[in-house]
């Protein structure tokens, strides 16, 4: 019975444990605390999705200043007026390439079959020339007048072939001849009319051959123009411009053309922004985040004095003003902003750095607003060209006092210390604190800037 006891024992001390844990993440259910966490993960995402859409933006605006062209940084609006023609150009020069690939290949089959077609045509010139004369020679023969017709005629082997079907039209006038040879000369016209079209199909073959090469030469050429011009950037340089700088900036078009479809073109957008409209707004989206964090880190602590659900877009602002603030202080002041290698003329800011400086503030704003106050503390104090920082006596005390007229005793009663205490503050050793200073200079009659010095006499 002592060790059912002793077994149960730890399981009645374990429960309200497990019950607080379940309480505290599960259990404590309130409509207005789970509302505010759906609107503080909100926050964190639209503001997240911003410093991400503002921060590829900057980004890329500083590698296009990275670029020169023709002696001057090349800038964003620049890059997209390049954007459709680099984009459109490559696809051009293909398709003339393409082009004249295939159109060589045709010229080349053109010229093969017109060879053939030309040989042919040859062949059966030859062919209706003998035929010719071999008719001749037969209707000669039958007529009877070899001898007058070769007499009276050119030779055969001289005549052409229309010379010699007209001398054959004249021998068949006669009916016996007609009947006999009238149907071979008939066959032989036709054969000859089909030469003369054969011939006049291969001249205007051979004409269609050297149109189709101007063409290709054409062709070409318009394709290196097209190259030269992409080299020298659509012409506005007077010297080509280097291979590896123009594929560069080929690189940078092509990808400003893809951020136009990425998020519906949000970072493309916001790239054309100017610079500093960009800054701001990464630094503005940077802060919100940063506060964002801090809300969420406090609502995941379950911290119930930390702040009020109302008090959460109070913050968020407070965090992008503060990041703001920060960012001008620290532009006054620290130089790696800016791109160190790049330090003259143009320097890009640098992006990471402002994230960090942006996030950090909007994450740590109660310590970002004690040192905002420090430096405006610091500066307030200088207004007007005057610093009331406490400081060290610069002049003999006796002849301070001869020359004004008064005496120590008057000055120490105003001080409210010791005469010995008076000559201490005099020695330009011991410093002499702002209040001090302002009634002896009114003692006096002298400016500040006369009685006290920043360093020790010694």
């Amino acid at each position: 019975m002592s060790d059912a006891s002793d077994t149960s024992t730890p399981q009645v001390e374990n429960a309200p444990e497990r019950a607080g844990w379940i309480k505290r993440y599960l259990g404590d259910f309130r409509p207005v605390r789970v509302l505010g966490g759906i609107v503080l993960i909100l926050f964190v995402v639209v503001s997240a999705a911003g410093a991400v859409t503002f921060f590829a933006a900057a980004q890329f605006q500083s590698r296009i200043a990275e670029l020169s062209l023709n002696g001057a940084p090349l800038t964003i609006w620049r890059v997209d007026q390049f954007r459709e023609d680099f984009k459109n150009w490559p696809e051009a020069i293909r398709r003339l390439r393409e082009g004249i690939a295939q159109d060589r290949i045709n010229v080349a089959k053109d010229k093969q079959n017109n060879l053939v077609l030309a040989a042919e045509q040859l062949n059966e010139a030859t062919r209706l020339a003998e035929d010719v004369r071999s008719l001749k020679q037969r209707v000669t023969a039958a007529s009877g007048q070899l001898t007058s017709i070769s007499t009276a005629s050119p030779a055969e082997n001289t005549s052409s072939v229309p010379e010699i079907i007209t001398q054959l039209e004249f021998l068949l006038s006669r009916d016996d001849l007609q009947k006999r040879f009238g149907s071979e000369l008939t066959e032989t016209k036709k054969r000859y009319i089909e030469n003369v079209e054969l011939r006049a199909t291969v001249q205007t073959n051979e004409a269609k051959i050297k149109g189709k090469e101007s063409w290709i030469a054409s062709l070409q050429e318009q394709r290196q123009d097209r190259e030269h011009a992409a080299a020298k950037l659509f012409g506005d340089s007077n010297s080509t411009t280097a291979p590896e700088l123009v594929e560069r900036i080929v690189n940078i078009t092509a990808e400003l053309s893809s951020l136009s479809s990425v998020w519906g073109g949000a970072v493309y957008t916001v790239a054309l922004w100017t610079n500093d409209m960009v800054v701001l707004s990464l630094l503005i989206s940077m802060g919100v985040l940063g506060s964002a964090l801090n809300l969420l880190a406090a609502f995941i602590s379950n911290d119930q004095e930390s702040l009020s659900f109302g008090e959460y877009p109070l913050r968020l602002a407070f965090g992008a003003v503060l990041a703001i603030v920060m960012f001008i202080i620290a532009k006054a002041g620290v130089p790696v902003l800016a791109d160190t290698g790049k330090l003259a003329g143009n320097a890009p800011l640098n992006p990471y750095f402002i994230s960090l400086l942006a996030v950090v503030s909007g994450l740590m704003s109660d310590r970002s607003m004690a040192a905002i106050r420090g430096v405006a503390s610091s500066l307030l104090r200088s207004v007007g060209g005057t610093d009331y920082s406490p400081r060290y006596s610069r002049v003999d005390l006796d002849e301070a006092l001869k020359v004004a007229n008064r005496d120590i005793a008057g000055m120490a009663r105003l001080l409210e210390v010791d005469v010995g205490d008076v000559q201490k503050l005099f020695s330009g050793n011991d410093k002499v604190s702002p209040d001090q200073q302002k009634l002896v200079s009114a003692y006096l009659g002298h400016p500040l800037r006369d009685l006290f010095s920043d360093l020790p006499a010694t």
